[in-house]
């Protein structure tokens, strides 16, 4: 039978090299392979080094500054997989009929599937939201949106992507006079089949994994507000931990028992983003993310934790100044209702890690790693001694975070 001349090692490696094809997300964002074994039971939590900041110098005189990195924190415990029995592939007989399986096929799209939909979720930490919520993005014009909020943040011009629900995606395809057509062989490589031609130096891809998100219930923009003056932070007590670069931000104005949802994204009258470099105020008011659900006590107060957080000066400077007591929240979109999370982003705001899954004791199995994404997956073959049934096993186990928020903005269209 095929289960007896195949090695676990084949297995693992025919496995990885469909699962590469099949990604989307997984090709578009930094990735890493932390060498340690994990569980989900057991978990991680690794810190990758977010980039220190600098004031510029103005004259001669010397302005020595301290050199603070901050830390961005990556939870390893999303283990997922696929598993089959051994008479599912019972008719493969050599390497390449392991490659064209049906059933390997099947499952190294759904294992894709899986990694890119934990990457996608992350783009509603992107505090930045340009366009009106529930627009199709169907004009050139309506992208360009995106990179031009990209450029006025500061983000580095290279290796920025965009990912668009099939709606916005196939809209846009349409507003061109000609879709790109890769002339090569892309039978296998979902990534260059999903793209659109370059705009405004951004490459965009469709991915079903675009999420929808649902606002809470709360009130239309204008009815909440800033409870209390002053609620800015120093960039050093929240440059690193488990809520680095984040803070609470108390609002009132609400109705009790009101919600609002993570991902949810609202700016403030009066405070104004900045040039991340010059630190000089923008036209646009500063826009920030809610990390956390919350709902409403009985007088209509909650509190928020929220992305990025309020810092008013330094070399870490995010807003021209802290917001007012009573100060008008404006949310984006309407309360209870869904809007697709398109987003253009350069690569470095989403970090991919994968870790090892624990060596089964029992059995056989390997691993196999891409040398240049680190994407490592298991394969493990066991049996049942009580019901003589035998397995295939594939596990992937990973940890996404961002790394820098502000590298991001979700996009939609105008009306």
């Amino acid at each position: 039978m095929a289960n007896v001349l195949l090695t676990p090692k084949i297995y693992v490696n025919t496995m990885l090299a469909l699962l590469k094809n099949q990604l989307v997300m997984g090709k578009l964002v930094d990735t890493e392979l932390k060498d340690i074994q994990v569980s989900e039971k057991t978990g991680a939590t690794v810190y990758v080094k977010r980039p220190p900041e600098f004031v510029l110098r103005s004259g001669a005189q010397a302005n020595v500054q301290n050199v603070i990195q901050g830390d961005a924190p990556v939870t390893i415990n999303n283990q997922s997989g696929v598993d089959v029995k051994f008479t599912d592939l019972e008719l493969v007989t050599s390497l390449d009929a392991l490659g064209k399986s049906s059933v390997m096929k099947s499952a190294a799209a759904t294992m894709a599937q899986g990694i890119d939909a934990a990457i996608m979720a992350k783009v509603l930490e992107f505090p930045s939201w340009v366009g009106t919520p529930g627009q199709t993005i169907n004009s050139v014009s309506d992208f360009f949106q995106a990179p031009q909020r990209l450029d006025e943040l500061a983000v580095p011009q290279d290796s920025r992507n965009a990912v668009l629900a099939p709606t916005d995606y196939w809209a846009q395809a349409g507003a061109m006079t000609a879709l790109y057509q890769y002339n090569g062989d892309v039978a296998n490589d979902a990534l260059k089949k999903a793209r659109l031609p370059i705009q405004g130096n951004v490459d965009a891809y469709q991915s079903q994994n675009v999420p929808n998100l649902v606002m809470g219930t709360r009130a239309a923009s204008g009815a909440s507000q800033v409870d209390g003056a002053n609620q800015n932070v120093a960039y050093t007590s929240v440059n690193s931990g488990l809520n680095a670069y984040t803070q609470q931000l108390n609002i009132k104005g609400l109705t009790s028992g009101h919600t609002i949802k993570a991902g949810e994204v609202f700016s403030i009258a009066g405070v104004y983003a900045v040039n991340p470099r010059s630190k000089a105020a923008q036209t646009f008011n500063a826009q920030f993310v809610v990390l956390e659900d919350a709902t409403a006590d009985g007088a209509g107060k909650a509190t928020l934790r929220i992305a990025n957080p309020i810092i008013i000066d330094g070399a870490y400077q995010t807003v021209d100044a802290a917001p007012l007591d009573s100060a008008n929240i404006t949310w984006m979109g309407t309360a209870s209702t869904g809007y697709r999370q398109n987003a253009v982003f350069h690569k470095s705001a989403i970090k991919l890690v994968f870790a090892r899954p624990v060596m089964p004791s029992t059995g056989v199995a390997a691993y196999a790693t891409d040398p240049t994404s680190g994407i490592t997956i298991r394969y493990w073959q066991f049996s049942d001694g009580l019901t003589d049934e035998h397995y295939h096993r594939w596990d992937y186990i990973i940890g996404v975070a961002n790394t820098d928020r502000r590298l991001g903005t979700r996009v939609s269209g105008t009306p």
